[in-house]
């Protein structure tokens, strides 16, 4: 599980550009004309959301019916936090251009560091270009005034990346931007020495083709799409279901056949992690795929070790299932609906008479089962290699902490030299054990391949804690979709049923969709699940970005352009979209057609006071093949440890 938001952290900190000062007035703007809130096509917001606000201003704007606004919320500002909003574009038309960014601003009360424009040109090693305006920032009360940045877009560039930022206490306003191709008799400005940021450099150029590459909404008078075509169209192509509830009959679920087709494994995802819908509708479609499709394998976002004494409980009836649920360590699949999911494959198995349908999980953030369990299966063939295994995984226990929970944290803070050998150590120990086990005729053939996957999941587990968190989701992204091809290695005939978040089952970069896509192609299908409004189970999080309890949360309208918004016109209840069919529509899907689309996005942790932080922008049908939509939802009904 995941915090979801669409606020970028790695671009937010590479903003930051001096201290922030306190100041005991109060926050200015006219409370009446002001829409809070990341416009459409627009990302933002603060990782201080007590102490800043961004959004829209009908009151003061230049042109038009609306500008853009940073706001403080209140005197106290701690010096590393600060405002923005901003978006990115695709260099591939830019490239080999120098490039300005105008935009008119408009400064209320502004005291401390100041605000205005920012821009940054990306390379796949880091960025050619950047200026945030930090030598002439806007400060005190000031009119309308045309503010501009200039960079050049080197031929290896490839995202750029504008907007306007604010720190310290006041109101800035910005409108009627404008990003255009200059000559060379215009000056740069800002710094166009290179930076090398580490990272992934094949994903962040992934990342950067996925973009549009022209700007919109730049006067924030909206997007400029044609929504209520959208609305249209997408009313044109869902296709309703009955129902929700399992055992329901299945006819009304064609439409799901047909996306799926002749694939072999199948992502499901969830806009949230705590919505009975999704989790009802998920049961419904297992049935669906296991009665008329021949699937045979459930998979889940869960831990991998664990998840076998389930598929004992499902194959054989070994164990109290609500116990076993428990087990798998995350509150989100401890409910009812995912109980009577297994509770009905396991009468499957019953009424055919064998043990047909399995249940697995392909998660990799908790070793502790695995790692246990090497030198214990070891030790029944190879005492000496057990006890040397021992020592080798010894590296890993050694950031258990009190709770017995492998704390990435603690593993960050060991030296490299420790992390560099722990990781050796674990591979000798996974040659070892792929040497010797052709020798261990007292260890079954099943138990010597979960013992090789177990040092696979360790050794995930590794490559995964010693990443800053950036970029420790991607590799745990990817160790998921190896754990679904270790499944399907293991059953070459069996078609698979793999249930995560939207965000994981998409096909957008570095997400474990994208991977199996990557290996499977077309026999990889991807269904996303979203909603108009309702209630959710999630954990919670103030303004000032400490998560609380787990609860229950609502949402009611869905933000302006959004996926959410435009489906609603349909008033359907619940639909099922087939979102490929963007590319033969022509005019009535133009709205989809390489435009990134907000769709909700909230994982384990939500923020009541941001909803509109709470959606990735998708693109149609590059991250999914459909869709389903319920209009109304309530929470999943959790159950107790």
């Amino acid at each position: 599980m995941s915090v979801r938001m669409v606020i970028r952290g790695g671009l937010l900190a590479v903003l930051i550009g001096c201290g922030v000062q306190d100041d005991p007035a109060g926050p200015p703007g006219n409370a009446a004309f002001l829409q809070s809130g990341v416009p459409p096509q627009w990302f933002g917001g603060s990782a201080r959301a007590d102490l800043y606000d961004v959004g829209t201003d009908q009151g003061i704007r230049r042109g038009g019916a609306t500008a853009g606004y940073l706001r403080s919320k209140t005197s106290a500002v701690d010096n590393t936090s600060f405002a923005t909003m901003g978006q990115s574009l695709s260099a591939l038309g830019w490239r080999g251009r120098r490039i300005r960014l105008t935009g008119w601003m408009h400064a209320e009360d502004i005291e401390g560091p100041g605000a205005g424009l920012w821009m940054r040109v990306d390379t796949r090693s880091g960025y050619a270009g950047f200026d945030n305006m930090g030598n002439r920032a806007i400060r005190g009360s000031q009119d309308w005034a045309s503010h501009s940045i200039t960079l050049d877009v080197p031929a290896d560039a490839i995202g750029i990346s504008f907007g306007f930022l604010m720190q310290g206490r006041g109101i800035a306003r910005v409108d009627d931007l404008q990003l255009e191709v200059v000559d060379a008799s215009v000056p740069t400005t800002g710094s166009a020495v290179p930076v090398v940021v580490p990272g992934d450099s094949v994903a962040r150029e992934a990342g950067y083709v996925r973009l549009p590459h022209a700007p919109v909404n730049l006067d924030f008078e909206g997007t400029g799409f044609n929504t209520d075509a959208a609305a249209s169209w997408l009313a044109s192509v869902a296709r309703p279901f009955t129902s929700d509830a399992p055992g329901t009959a299945l006819d009304d679920l064609a439409e799901l056949g047909r996306v799926v087709g002749s694939a072999r494994v199948v992502g499901f995802g969830e806009a949230t992690h705590g919505t009975r819908e999704f989790f009802r509708m998920k049961h419904r479609a297992f049935e669906y795929l296991v009665e008329r499709m021949g699937f045979t394998h459930f998979t889940i976002e869960a831990t991998m070790p664990e998840a076998r004494a389930m598929d004992r409980y499902v194959t054989h009836g070994v164990g109290d299932p609500s116990r076993l649920l428990a087990g798998l360590y995350f509150w989100t699949w401890n409910t009812d609906e995912v109980l009577e999911l297994v509770q009905w494959m396991r009468a499957y198995n019953v009424r055919v008479g064998a043990p047909r349908l399995r249940f697995f999980g392909f998660d990799m953030q908790f070793p502790g089962w695995a790692v246990d369990s090497i030198p214990a299966i070891i030790a029944r063939a190879d005492p000496g290699l057990a006890a040397r295994s021992e020592r080798a995984v010894g590296c890993l226990k050694a950031v258990r902490d009190q709770f017995g929970r492998y704390d990435t944290q603690r593993y960050v803070g060991l030296t490299l030299a420790v992390q560099n050998a722990c990781s050796d150590s674990l591979a000798v120990v996974a040659e070892a054990v792929k040497t010797a086990r052709g020798a261990w005729s007292t260890i079954a053939s099943e138990d010597l391949d979960w013992l090789e996957q177990y040092v696979t999941l360790a050794r995930q587990w590794e490559r995964m804690a010693r990443m800053p968190a950036f970029r420790g989701g991607a590799e745990r992204d990817r160790s998921m979709a190896a754990n679904i091809g270790w499944i399907a290695s293991r059953a070459p005939s069996a078609k698979i049923f793999a249930w995560a978040h939207n965000g994981h089952v998409s096909r957008r970069p570095n997400a474990m969709g994208a991977a199996l896509h990557a290996a499977m192609g077309d026999a990889y299908r991807v269904f996303a699940f979203t909603f108009g409004g309702g209630r959710f189970n999630a954990y919670g999080m103030s303004n000032s970005g400490t998560i609380t309890t787990l609860q229950e949360h609502a949402v009611v309208a869905p933000t302006t352009a959004s996926f959410e918004s435009m489906l609603s016109f349909a008033n359907m209840p619940r639909a099922i979209v087939d979102i490929r069919q963007v590319l033969t529509a022509g005019a009535a899907a133009s709205t989809f057609d390489r435009r990134p689309v907000p769709l909700r996005s909230i994982g384990s942790v939500y923020a009541p006071s941001l909803p509109a932080n709470y959606y990735e922008n998708a693109l149609f049908p590059l991250d999914y093949d459909a869709i389903i939509w319920f209009a109304n939802t309530t929470a999943s009904r959790l159950r107790p440890f």
